[in-house]
């Protein structure tokens, strides 16, 4: 999470270190450095909009389990009673439970092609593009593209991983119960 922020912040002065020349010699098919750098602006506040809401993007309670005590043989008569009327009974008496999802995380990360981060390894070669030549640490704004470019993907890999690899994700657990902290969808963070 915070190699991420750290590259999007780094990554958000690419453009702010373009000259006025270079900004006003972009053709209207070209982007312009103010159009680039509210791109980046925008992805960095979505990333950080992900990594300050992490549980209630990745953590959906939204799941009903019959107690486990109904289930037992010391309750039978009472489950065939509640079956009897349609297989209705008091939802109060139901426990909520959660499961793990990479939906939103992936939606952040622009990998339904959604948001300011989809295609934003095209930003960050536009932004470079539009930087002097003669900068002084231009190698480390193309070492931090370069390593924001592989975080996303890495990021990519294991949310989509987790939905298959995470036991949280395919299992429920309590709600207010801590998620595995070794996950995909954890290490994706």
């Amino acid at each position: 999470g915070k190699g991420i922020m750290r590259s999007s912040v780094l990554l958000s002065s690419l453009v702010l270190m373009t000259n006025p020349a270079v900004a006003a010699t972009t053709t209207a098919s070209a982007p312009s450095s103010s159009s680039i750098l509210e791109s980046l602006q925008k992805a960095q506040s979505t990333l950080s909009l992900l990594l300050d809401n992490w549980e209630r993007a990745t953590v959906q309670c939204n799941y009903a389990d019959v107690p486990r005590d109904l289930l037992s043989n010391a309750n039978k008569e009472l489950l065939l009673e509640k079956a009897k009327t349609s297989a209705l009974f008091d939802k109060s008496a139901s426990i909520e439970s959660c499961k793990t999802s990479s939906r939103l995380v992936r939606d952040y990360l622009g990998l339904t092609g959604k948001g300011p981060l989809v295609n934003i390894d095209r930003v960050l070669q536009k932004a470079i593009a539009l930087l002097p030549p003669d900068l002084d640490n231009i190698d480390e704004y193309v070492t931090e593209s370069e390593r924001f470019t592989s975080l996303i993907a890495k990021a990519s890999s294991l949310s989509y991983m987790s939905g298959t690899t995470d036991f949280d994700s395919f299992n429920n657990f309590a709600k207010g119960e801590a998620t595995d902290s070794n996950s995909s969808l954890a290490q994706s963070k």
